[in-house]
């Protein structure tokens, strides 16, 4: 019986990656222009917000070594 790669869901995901770019760019959608937005980068801000402080409390329930 063969063995199944590991890597293949991180190969899926970059190829996924790399094909949303294509047609992004193919659309015209510029991600330079995108990202440089005022709204994008506060929305980017109020999630990242979020995940360091879901990040905080999660690791103050761990316990400590």
């Amino acid at each position: 019986m063969r063995k199944l790669s590991t890597d293949r869901g991180l190969v899926k995901a970059v190829l996924l990656i790399v094909v949303a770019l294509v047609i992004l760019g193919y659309f015209g959608y510029n991600l330079r222009d995108i990202i440089a937005s005022p709204a994008v980068r506060d929305n980017l801000a109020y999630v990242w917000d979020i995940v360091v402080r879901a990040w905080n409390w999660l690791k103050d329930l761990l316990p400590s070594k």
